[in-house]
């Protein structure tokens, strides 16, 4: 080298800087601005760029926060903790002041700062479905911040692949939010016909949310279905039990078919027509199949590890239960007893039980004989009359409620276990209250013994909550 000109070293170093920049340009050259992490598709970029797509350890977004803000300011000198606490503070801040204009975008400066934080997604998208929507007063308001709050950690799942907790409580926020809330009857509607964006017509859903317009439940199976897909192949669940993680898409199917008999019966009650009982009827019941047969081969069968690592299934026969405890090379008792405790900690055989209830004949003709009262109470047939003998009857109400409780009474007995199941006691005593109530209207006493009269006793410290049912559910005849 030192015989070389000064023009000659001159142009080796320049020859060495542009071959070093061939391995440079190839391991870190940018992604295309249009891909967003963790989409798992194909990009264009230098290797390293898109390594770091592959497995979410992108920070594009770190350029789109406000550059006049002190955050940016943090920001700029690498200190993103303080600038993430600085915009949590502000958010909470504008919450309180219900500057929701604010709120939202501080809350997406968040995530552009921190799109791999979490705890981020999941504490900000319960804030705006549990919180942010109680400020509200209009029911179609607060439906759309519920959204906002899904549509928040479905952005999160879109960042974060390979993080199967957000997808869990996607679905999770899809059935409990849309699907038990004080104003369930109308989120549900609102799911499959959304009221708040011009944009989609009349009887159209959010296709952010439901493309395919299904019922809330479905769709929060779907997420479950993905979850537990993710878990099962290479991204396994963090902070949650596998065992309670996984039973997720079939208690999204009994909450679907819940719901569906729930939406009838009161949908008999308030129009009076009842045309397609029958058809309603078959399809409960075969509802109530699928989710028996996911409950047992599906959730039932999946393999579980125990304490101490020992693998174990919940639908387990005593074959089986050999069979495995062979396979783990422990004892038949240690087998048997990590199976017991899972068993009992998901409360697998109550809602076995329950599903198989469910589809049993007797149990919907008692549903079908209480929601038949509720129906002649609703047009008036409350009234005894007598007949051409001049015998006077009960009126088609109390008949038909007594039939509810009397199979109500037969089913219990038959599904013993079932005795404590809360929507069991919460429609026995509300037929109960409404079969008195029709006699009181006649000026009657009921008989000194009655079908589960005994149960109505022991659960009458609920009785108030069973009075404001029954208002509730009459409350236009009041």
């Amino acid at each position: 080298m030192n015989n070389l000109s000064s023009r000659q070293r001159k142009l080796v170093y320049a020859g060495c800087i542009v071959f070093l920049l061939i391995p440079i340009v190839y391991l870190g050259a940018p992604t295309s601005e249009d891909v967003l992490p963790g989409t798992k598709t194909a990009v264009s970029g230098g290797l390293l760029a898109q390594m770091r797509v592959e497995h979410d350890l992108g920070e594009s977004t770190l350029g789109e926060i406000d550059p006049s803000s002190a955050a940016m300011n943090l920001v700029l000198l690498g200190l993103r903790g303080p600038a993430a606490g600085i915009l949590h503070l502000q958010a909470l801040e504008y919450q309180e002041k219900k500057n929701w204009g604010k709120l939202k975008t501080t809350v997406d400066s968040i995530i552009k700062l921190q799109p791999h934080y979490v705890e981020i997604w999941k504490f900000q998208g319960w804030n705006l479905a549990f919180n942010v929507s109680r400020e509200w007063d209009k029911v179609a308001d607060r439906f759309y911040w519920v959204k906002e709050g899904i549509k928040f950690l479905q952005l999160g799942t879109n960042r974060n692949q390979t993080t199967t907790i957000l997808f869990h409580n996607v679905g999770d926020f899809m059935g409990r939010k849309f699907g038990n809330s004080d104003e369930k009857k109308f989120f549900r509607k609102f799911f499959i016909d959304d009221p708040n964006d011009e944009r989609f017509p009349d009887g159209s859903s959010d296709p952010e949310l439901n493309p395919q317009g299904k019922d809330n439940y479905l769709v929060a199976r779907d997420w479950f279905d993905i979850a537990n897909d993710k878990d099962a192949n290479g991204y396994p669940v963090k902070g949650m039990t596998h065992v309670f993680f996984r039973q997720a898409p079939s208690r999204a199917l009994f909450d679907y078919v819940t719901a569906k008999q729930n939406d009838y019966a009161a949908d008999m009650q308030e129009k009076g027509e009842d045309e397609d009982r029958l058809i309603w009827e078959e399809q409960n019941r075969s509802g109530w199949d699928n989710a028996y047969a996911e409950w047992t081969e599906v959730y039932g069968n999946d393999i579980f590890l125990g304490l101490n690592d020992v693998r174990y299934k919940l639908n387990c026969s005593a074959d089986e239960l050999a069979a495995l405890a062979k396979e783990n090379g422990v004892t038949l008792a240690i087998q048997r007893k990590v199976w017991e405790q899972n068993v009992k900690m998901v409360n697998y055989r109550f809602w076995q039980n329950l599903a198989d209830c469910e589809r049993d004949p007797l149990a919907v003709s008692a549903h079908r004989a209480i929601a038949d009262g509720k129906v002649a109470y609703s047009r008036g047939q409350i009234s005894d009359a007598e007949d051409r003998q001049g015998n006077l009857q009960p009126s088609p109400a109390e008949m038909r409620f007594f039939d509810g409780l009397k199979k109500m009474d037969e089913l219990l007995a038959k599904y013993p276990t079932l005795q404590y199941h809360d929507a069991y006691i919460e429609e026995i005593l509300l037929a109960a209250y409404y079969w008195t109530t029709v006699q009181q209207y006649n000026n009657k006493q009921p008989p000194a013994d009655y079908p589960l009269k005994q149960f109505t006793i022991l659960h009458s410290a609920r009785q108030p909550d069973i009075e404001r049912e029954f208002m509730r559910e009459n409350r236009s005849r009041f």
